[in-house]
């Protein structure tokens, strides 16, 4: 499968080699994407000059080489990650993340269970599995959802084969820490269907940290393995229509060093169908139906991966998302292009948990009793968004509108609230010889979620507005591009946490605000240099809950840098990345989100990664070192660590040392 857009000039591919597939996708942006677009968030094809195809592949080698997802999206500008353990890393973009930055598979939600966030949406995606992931910044989306501060949608394309196909793709990679990642995926079919089918399975032991000494880093409570298989079966009855059903399938576990409890049990079982029907009318032309249901159902204890200090706990949250989405495209003229959709979502959480046991034998006891309702949600949504673009003209003009009904019902004490919440922007984008801009203005809403219902005065919250302008320039010659982008957001009814006494929520007002910058050079058709830098302010606009007006946000990331620089000739590729975090001084103590709190200011930092191979086709072999100087290093947004078995706790959870790693990929 061919990678087909960008978005916000970013994107992370992940399609296998299938030089005879294509998607049903393709064969409509070449219409939709006719007039000039290049700036964020408008979806754009690639064109694959040699600098932005290596940008690109960058981004990819980078995921393929990591098991996090979190860690991957740091070579995107503005991400940032709170690192739990090995696995289920926290993903923030622009210092905001869990329901401010919604991960989407296919334009549907899968939740975690965990009241803690220990099972984050991430933790049941296998990227390999999807064929490329949309990162749309700030509000300048509606079709997707209400987006505070931006949104990731891991998409797959409905294929469709010119004739009779077999093909597959294997991969394997060791590492240090006993790491070893096994992924396989076939595909075969003709011109009226297609079957696909994909196994994956990432492990890994405890990991062990950077040192300042010689004795080496001491070991992180971090082992985790997942296991995942998924079937995906398509009819192509038409040339101009695809149908598509999915099976995916997942299980696994994983040890915190963050908290006193681990995951025993992550299972995941979902069920996708999806349709798209191109129309050869000149006004109706495309409709796209998608439908989804996922179950995650996780168990956690106290006992399976650490000894119990005294007594024996278990908690078994399980939670159930049911998605409906349905838009239709329409060209109202040459210029004037609508979508125009709905969607409905139903979200289900349950628990039962043990409480304090005095064995092993009472606690796993609760596993057969039955769950008792926590959180019921209902959410209903329809949306308008459009472009005007005329064919001659460098300007065109992008717009949208939502409507979100929100209904949540808390089961312990009967309560029920609602919220009606209002989304849409406005842009406008220029673009002629090389050189581009944009200034849009957005606005997003959001009703509190889960995790934030769940603390004290969580049912009390009102819901979250932001107002943002979003403003971008760049320019671009053959061998050389620079983009720019500025941010600024007004947010009123900001919801905060307060963790003292309790954990209780709270409604404040807020101001963010940020800047992007990336640019890249090539010289010779052969060597690369690339490097960006990304900065978030953030501070609280009135006196609540105890936080001061004119106090820091609480969790807001520090100033981040990256430089890469790699040469590449005949398929032999040699790399070295540089990731850097300025000092945090900025931080209001024992404030913070759902993710985490400040707890205090952090230190700066710079690591050295390094890898190269060889690519040929069908066969790739890619040699690495991550963190080369073996740095002791956290980021500002972690988590406080706590004491597991003989392992000391530590303020912050401190990323892996030195590791190598070795990947071997094969297709036939």
């Amino acid at each position: 499968m061919r990678i087909q857009h960008l978005v916000m000039l970013a994107v992370l591919p992940f399609a296998t080699n299938a030089s005879q597939t294509s998607s049903l996708w393709s064969k409509l942006e070449s219409r939709l994407d006719s007039s000039p677009k290049s700036l964020p968030p408008v979806y754009t094809t690639a064109t694959r000059t040699p600098m932005q195809s290596e940008q690109i592949l960058a981004a990819k080698d980078a995921l393929l080489h990591s098991g996090d997802i979190a860690k991957s999206l740091l070579y995107v500008p503005g991400f940032s990650m709170v690192r739990k353990g090995g696995l289920g890393s926290e993903v923030l973009f622009r210092s905001q993340g869990a329901s401010r930055v919604p991960i989407l598979l296919d334009g549907g939600s899968l939740q975690g269970a965990c009241g803690g966030r220990m099972d984050t949406s991430v933790t049941y995606i296998f990227p390999e599995n999807y064929d490329h992931i949309l990162l749309i910044k700030g509000p300048q989306d509606v079709r997707w959802g209400s987006l505070i501060s931006g949104g990731a949608v891991f998409m797959r394309d409905i294929t469709i084969l010119d004739h009779n196909t077999l093909q597959a793709d294997t991969s394997v990679l060791a590492g240090s820490f006993d790491r070893l990642d096994l992924h396989a995926s076939a595909l075969t079919g003709g011109k009226y269907g297609s079957l696909r089918a994909i196994a994956s399975r990432y492990e890994s032991g405890d990991y062990r940290t950077g040192s300042t000494s010689f004795s080496g880093g001491s070991a992180t409570h971090s082992a985790y393995k997942r296991e995942s298989a998924s079937l995906i079966a398509t009819l192509t009855p038409t040339k101009y229509t695809g149908i598509e059903f999915d099976i995916d399938i997942g299980r696994g576990f994983s040890s915190y060093q963050d908290r006193a409890m681990d995951a025993r049990t992550f299972d995941r079982l979902s069920f996708s169908l999806k349709a798209q029907q191109q129309f050869q009318s000149e006004i109706v032309r495309w409709l796209d139906v998608r439908a989804s249901w996922h179950e995650v159902d996780h168990i956690m204890d106290n006992f399976s991966h650490r000894q119990a200090s005294a007594d024996y706990r278990l908690s078994n949250p399980k939670r159930t998302n049911a998605n409906a989405r349905a838009e239709l495209t329409l060209y109202l003229s040459y210029a004037l292009t609508l979508y125009l959709g709905a969607s409905y979502a139903y979200d289900d959480q349950k628990l039962r948990t043990s409480g304090s046991k005095s064995s092993i034998n009472e606690a796993n006891a609760i596993l057969s009793q039955a769950y008792k309702p926590q959180f019921h949600f209902n959410y209903a949504s329809i949306f308008m968004q459009g472009s005007y673009a005329q064919l001659d003209s460098a300007s065109s003009v992008y717009f949208g509108a939502r409507y979100d009904y929100a209904l949540t019902h808390k089961a312990s004490t009967a309560e029920s609230t609602s919220n009606h919440l209002g989304s849409g922007f406005a842009r406008y984008q220029y673009e002629r010889g090389g050189f581009s801009y944009f200034i849009g203005l957005g606005l997003a809403q959001r009703s509190p979620d889960f995790w934030e219902r769940t603390k004290g005065n969580g049912m009390g919250l009102k819901q979250e507005s932001n107002l943002q302008l979003d403003a971008a320039t760049a320019y671009k010659r053959e061998n050389f591009s620079l983009q720019a982008s500025l941010y600024s957001a007004y947010m009123w009814d900001y919801i905060a946490l307060h963790y003292a006494n309790g954990t209780n929520a709270f409604n404040t007002n807020a101001l963010l605000a940020g800047t992007e910058l990336e640019a890249k050079y090539g010289a010779f058709g052969l060597l690369y240099i690339s490097g960006s830098l990304a900065y978030t302010y953030g501070q609280n606009l009135t006196t609540r809950s105890g936080l001061l007006a004119g106090a820091p946000l609480p969790q807001v990331a520090p100033l981040q840098a990256q430089v890469s620089l790699w040469l590449e000739h005949r398929g032999f590729l040699a790399r070295a990345d540089m990731l850097a975090n300025a000092a945090q001084s900025r931080y209001a103590k024992d404030y913070g989100n759902v993710i985490g709190k400040d707890f205090g200011a952090s230190l700066g930092f710079a690591t050295l990664s390094i890898y190269g191979g060889y690519k040929r086709k069908n066969f790739s072999l890619l040699c690495g070192v991550e963190n080369l100087t073996n740095a002791l290093y956290s980021y500002h947004l972690s988590k406080s660590g706590v004491m597991v078995g003989g392992l000391a706790p530590t303020t912050r959870i401190y990323e892996p040392g030195r590791s190598y790693y070795m990947k071997l990929a094969l297709g036939f």
